[in-house]
C-alpha cells in the first residue's frame, strides 16, 4: 500500500557539555607583575557540524589579565584559545539545526612567575536543536477502508543560517581618556519577528570599557557601562510572514573596536567611538496545517494496523525578566582598607538552575566580578576583591512551559560602593532572556494489512446499543459501514452521544 511522507519539526533539549580551557601569558616588556586585578574570559561559539552522533562546534575564548608593575603602572596581557571539540549523544543526525549557548562558569588565576601567569576558564555549552522526524502515513483510494482523519498544525525548517550587522556609537565622557585597556559585550535579544524575505531582531548590547582616565591626581582605572539598542531586518528570502525564527545573538571580543577621539569644545572632554560586530544564529520554522489518519478499518476485511509515533510543536514563547540583584562582600582582615573605588570589570553571570513551578519561573545562580580601588595607605595602591553574588529570583510566568526552557542571562549595569572601608554593596542589572517552548506525542496509521474477508451478516437489520459519549466514527467502526451511509439512515442523531442510544443499520442483502 503507498504511503505519504510526513515531516514535523520541534525544539529538543539534548544536554550539555563541560570543558576547561586555559592558556599561560606572558609579558613582553621590562614590567614584572607585581599584582593582578582582574581576569576575563569571554566564550563564544563559530560554527557547529550536526554529525551522526556527534556535534562538532568550534568557537574560542578570549583571555584578558589586568596587572600593575612595581611602579604603579597598568598592563594588559591578552590572548585567544581556539576550540575545536564535539559533543556526542546517538540521537544527533546532519538534518537538526542547533541552537546553542556558551558560557564562563569559572575563572581562576595563578602567577607563575614575575613574567607568566596562567588563566584557567571552566565553560558550559548548551545544545538545543531543531529535530525533524519523518514518518510514512497510508496512502488509500480504495472505498472499503475507512479513515479517522485529525488535523494538525505542523511545523518545517524552512531557512537556518548566519547573519551580521554592525554598529556604530559615539558617546561623551566627561573624563580625558587616555587609554582604552579592554572591553567586553554582551548581546541580548528581545524581540524576533519574521517578514516576506527577512527576518527583524531587537535587543540591546550591554558594553563595559575598562580605561584610563587623567586627572588631577594622576592616572586612574574608570569603568563605562553603555547600553546599545538595536532593530536590524536581515534578509533570508525563504522566510515569510507568521513564521517562528528562533535567534541567539553575540559579539565576539575581537569584533569590538573602540577608539578615542578628543572633543574640540573642551579640552578635558573626550569622546569614545565603539564600533563591533552582532553574530545572529538563527533556524525558521513554518507552519502548515494538515491531516493525519489516526486509525483505520475495512468493511469487507479484517485487519492487522501499524501506527508511528512523531512529535509535534505544541507551543514556543520568548520573554525577557528584568531584574536588580543587590549582594554585598566584606575584604579579609589581612587586606588593605578601600580609599576609593576605581572601576568594575571582568562581571559575568552564570544559570545553575531554572524551573516553572505552579506559574511561578524560578531562576538561579551566581554574579562575578572584580571591583579594583584605591588602598587607604599613606601612599595609595591599587587592589581588587572578587565580588560573588548568589542569587534565586522569582518571576509571574503563568504561560511558560517547564517542559522546555532556555535561558541566558546578560548583565546590564553594576553599581559598587564601599562602606567603613571594608564593605562593599553592589546593584546588579540584569536581564534573562526565556525560551519557553512545549511539544506533543502523535500517532498516525503507518500501515493496514488486510486479512480474512468478513462473513455476511445473517440479518439485514443491525440494531446497536451505543453508550453515551460515543463518537460517530466509534459506531461506525463497531457496526463496519462508512460514515456517510450510517448518517443517512440516522439523520436525527447528534454525536458525540449524550446519552445511550439505539442506532439502526440496515444492509440491503445481494
Amino acid at each position: 500500500m503507498e504511503t505519504d511522507k510526513i515531516t514535523s519539526s520541534y525544539r529538543q533539549n539534548m544536554g550539555n557539555v563541560q570543558r576547561t580551557v586555559d592558556v599561560v601569558l606572558q609579558r613582553e616588556d621590562e614590567n614584572s607583575i607585581l599584582k593582578i586585578l582582574s581576569s576575563t574570559a569571554s566564550a563564544y561559539l563559530d560554527d557547529i557540524e550536526m554529525l551522526n552522533g556527534e556535534a562538532h562546534y568550534v568557537g574560542g575564548v578570549v583571555f584578558n589579565c589586568l596587572y600593575v608593575d612595581s611602579q604603579g603602572k597598568n598592563h594588559i596581557l591578552s590572548d585567544k584559545v581556539d576550540i575545536n571539540d564535539k559533543f556526542e549523544n546517538s540521537v544527533l543526525n546532519p538534518l537538526m539545526k542547533p541552537i546553542c549557548k556558551i558560557e564562563v562558569v569559572e575563572i581562576t588565576t595563578e602567577i607563575l612567575d614575575d613574567d607568566r601567569v596562567k588563566l584557567t576558564a571552566s565553560i558550559e555549552i548548551t545544545f538545543d536543536v531543531i529535530k525533524t522526524d519523518e514518518i510514512d502515513q497510508i496512502r488509500s483510494n480504495d472505498s472499503s477502508i475507512q479513515v479517522l482523519k485529525e488535523p494538525i498544525k505542523q511545523y518545517s525548517v524552512v531557512a537556518s543560517g548566519n547573519k551580521t550587522f554592525n554598529l556604530n556609537e559615539t558617546y561623551d565622557t566627561k573624563y580625558k581618556i587616555e587609554r582604552v585597556l579592554f572591553t567586553t559585550a554582551h548581546t541580548v535579544l528581545k524581540n524576533v519577528t519574521s517578514g516576506t524575505g527577512y527576518f527583524t531582531v531587537e535587543g540591546d548590547v550591554f558594553v563595559n570599557s575598562l580605561v584610563e582616565v587623567a586627572t588631577d591626581e594622576g592616572t586612574e582605572l574608570k569603568n563605562f557601562m553603555q547600553t546599545l539598542p538595536f532593530k536590524e531586518e536581515l534578509e533570508d528570502e525563504m522566510v515569510q510572514k507568521d513564521d517562528i525564527t528562533y535567534a541567539f545573538a553575540y559579539t565576539r571580543p575581537q569584533d569590538i573596536t573602540v577608539e578615542i577621539a578628543s572633543n574640540e569644545q573642551s579640552e578635558i572632554s573626550n569622546s569614545v567611538s565603539l564600533n563591533l560586530t552582532v553574530t545572529v544564529k538563527y533556524v525558521t520554522l513554518r507552519m502548515t496545517d494538515q491531516e493525519i489518519y489516526t486509525d483505520v478499518f475495512s468493511t469487507t476485511n479484517k485487519t492487522n494496523i501499524v501506527t508511528d509515533s512523531f512529535v509535534l510543536t505544541k507551543s514556543t514563547k520568548r520573554d525577557n525578566f528584568k531584574t536588580t540583584i543587590e549582594g554585598q562582600t566584606t575584604i579579609a582582615e589581612d587586606e588593605p582598607r578601600i580609599a576609593k573605588i576605581c572601576a568594575v570589570t571582568g562581571e559575568h553571570i552564570t544559570i545553575a538552575n531554572t524551573g516553572v513551578v505552579d506559574g511561578e519561573l524560578t531562576i538561579e545562580g551566581i554574579i562575578y566580578a572584580s571591583v579594583v580601588y584605591l588602598t587607604d595607605d599613606d601612599v595609595p595602591a591599587k587592589n581588587s576583591v572578587e565580588l560573588e553574588i548568589p542569587f534565586s529570583n522569582k518571576f509571574d510566568a503563568t504561560d511558560l512551559s517547564n517542559e522546555g526552557l532556555f535561558v541566558t542571562a546578560h548583565i546590564v549595569d553594576v553599581e559598587v560602593k564601599a562602606r567603613k572601608g571594608k564593605e562593599i554593596n553592589a546593584s546588579v542589572d540584569v536581564v534573562f532572556s526565556v525560551d519557553s517552548y512545549q511539544t506533543e506525542n502523535q500517532v498516525c496509521v503507518k500501515e493496514i494489512e488486510l486479512t480474512e474477508e468478513l462473513l455476511p451478516r445473517d440479518y439485514s437489520l443491525a440494531i446497536y446499543i451505543a453508550p453515551k459519549g460515543s463518537s460517530l466514527w466509534e459506531v461506525c467502526k463497531h457496526l463496519l459501514v462508512d460514515e456517510e451511509e450510517l448518517m443517512s439512515q440516522n439523520p436525527d442523531v447528534v454525536f458525540p452521544l449524550e446519552a445511550s442510544q439505539s442506532i439502526v443499520y440496515f444492509k440491503q442483502r445481494v
